[in-house]
């Protein structure tokens, strides 16, 4: 394969090893001061956790890409199928951390806000993911011309949007987060 045909993924396999990084380090961090009431810890905790396998997975996957596209051995589809399970998990990966952060930081406001601005709590995560959905169809306007994109960030988004929704379902009541 010649140099312009190669498969550059390297930026990908460094940027979901910074990835894993953040996350350990995060859940490091969130289990010495957990929020007040250990409020969604255990969510944002599994969540880290599960993103932490896709960034895993994502690395691995990027790797054989790698090389296989330098050895040459397989065809290009092959390689362009590592590539795009790649992708995959690490958008599901990121797609968890976004959620486990909306949950986390709603616990830990929630904990450290009085009941007369617990409004405060819940506008957060609302903010956190609309930033996040503005960011990904920007992105996607900029990648493919339509800000709707692709199926798979359209899941990515669903994803988001419910978690907000059982967010503000515990604000209201409705449901406990643990």
């Amino acid at each position: 394969m010649a140099e312009s045909e190669q498969v550059n993924v390297k930026d990908w396999i460094t940027l979901s090893s910074v990835m894993i990084g953040a996350v350990l380090t995060i859940l490091a961090l969130i289990w010495q001061v957990p929020p007040v009431g250990d409020k969604a810890i255990v969510v944002a905790t599994y969540l880290l956790m599960i993103s932490f396998i896709f960034f895993v997975n994502s690395v691995s996957c990027n790797s054989k890409a790698n090389y296989e596209a330098r050895t040459g051995k397989a065809s290009g589809k092959v390689v362009d199928r590592f590539v795009a399970f790649a992708e995959y998990s690490f958008g599901i990966g990121f797609t968890f951390i976004i959620c486990g952060f909306s949950i986390l930081g709603y616990g830990y406001l929630m904990g450290y806000t009085t009941s007369s601005n617990q409004l405060l709590a819940l506008i957060f995560p609302i903010t956190f993911i609309v930033v996040t959905l503005f960011i990904m169809m920007v992105y996607n306007t900029l990648n493919s011309g339509s800000p709707i994109g692709s199926l798979k960030r359209s899941i990515w988004s669903i994803v988001e949007i419910a978690c907000v929704v059982l967010i503000a379902m515990d604000y209201f009541g409705a449901i406990v987060i643990p």
